[in-house]
């Protein structure tokens, strides 16, 4: 079935590498959804940052953010998403991965969550949908802006016909009683109301720049900040260091 082929990833499980890097941090699984959610805490005495990865990628991806994050003091979650990491089921959708967050989240109230691609994707969704009272601040970073254009290109790559397209469209209706339509980041961004930060680069071939740009002016009290160079990741340093300024202008405003 179409469906069960695009929610499978096909990689993202933890490595060798991956596992040495997050043996520094408390490994807890929460049970939540049908889930066993993987998570990983690094104490700290300044506020709770969660961390959201995106598809066939894991909590390792963070290691950057984690390491700078660190020496500032903060506490640090990361989540592996379903079907990532080291959190059970073989099935991903940014519906369930929403879902699998608010479960973390409501265990750790972070202060801010930072999420990346369809880890973003999933911030929006959590803030817009449950409105959580102890989050001050979201970061997304290089987010495709719908479901919709992550099928459009699903649908090329496996040259569906337009009757296998309608059936794909009717098994999301049955599977999560919405159209494909309701998951569309503009109608998130709308309806969330914490300060938001979008980092996206001008290369990055999965998340539209002009869209992210587009997403910061619907999304009140956010800013757009745009890199050159740095692909679909958007990762390294500089990145790092926009989230800490968004996050220290966050708490000058308590």
């Amino acid at each position: 079935m179409a469906l069960d082929i695009f929610r499978t990833p096909r990689k993202g499980r933890l490595r060798e590498q991956d596992q040495l890097f997050l043996q520094g941090a408390k490994w807890e699984v929460l049970q939540a959804e049908g889930l066993d959610i993987q998570t990983y805490l690094w104490e700290g005495t300044g506020p709770t940052i969660l961390l959201a990865h995106g598809w066939e990628s894991n909590s390792a991806r963070w290691r950057t953010f984690i390491n700078l994050f660190r020496k500032k003091g903060y506490r640090i979650v990361a989540l592996d998403a379903p079907g990532h990491g080291a959190t059970s089921s073989d099935r991903f959708d940014a519906h369930c991965y929403g879902l699998a967050m608010k479960a973390v989240a409501e265990r750790f109230e972070p202060a801010f969550i930072i999420g990346h691609s369809a880890g973003g994707m999933s911030v929006l969704y959590y803030l817009a949908t449950f409105k959580p009272s102890f989050v001050r601040g979201g970061v997304v970073i290089a987010a495709p802006s719908s479901l919709r254009k992550i099928l459009k290109n699903f649908y090329g790559i496996m040259q569906l016909s337009p009757r296998a397209i309608r059936g794909m469209d009717l098994a999301i209706l049955e599977k999560f009683a919405q159209p494909t339509e309701a998951f569309d980041l503009f109608d998130f961004a709308r309806n969330t109301h914490v300060p938001g930060l979008l980092l996206f680069d001008a290369g990055d071939q999965i998340a539209s720049f002009a869209e992210g740009q587009q997403l910061a002016e619907v999304w009140k009290n956010s800013r757009f900040v745009g890199f050159e160079g740095l692909g679909h990741s958007v990762n390294g340093k500089e990145v790092v260091e926009a989230v800490l300024g968004f996050i220290g202008e966050s708490k000058n405003r308590e």
